[in-house]
């Protein structure tokens, strides 16, 4: 990680540009509702109506950071309920 923020560092040295207060925001968000995903699934696979409920947060923030987590090899789903929903579970390792 330190080498990436390193690289990202330099660039902005070079270029001169910084990230907008916007982009700053969007990105401390994210990291706070990926670190409340995670937890909520520390004690095994949930849906993402549970996830919801389990963080407060709505079931459309939930499915847009699971998706983005599952690309990145965080998350997968996991069997469906009785209901037909998938439950999501952390990627070990």
């Amino acid at each position: 990680m330190s080498e990436r923020r390193s690289t990202v560092v330099q660039l902005r040295n070079r270029s001169g540009l910084k990230p907008s207060k916007e982009n700053v925001e969007l990105m401390r968000r994210s990291k706070e509702v990926q670190t409340a995903i995670t937890k909520a699934l520390k004690d095994g696979p949930k849906t993402v109506p549970e996830i919801a409920k389990a963080t407060g947060l709505s079931k459309d923030e939930i499915f847009w950071h699971l998706m983005t987590m599952h690309k990145y090899g965080v998350v997968e789903p996991d069997e469906k309920d009785e209901a037909g929903y998938f439950r999501y579970r952390l990627v070990e390792g």
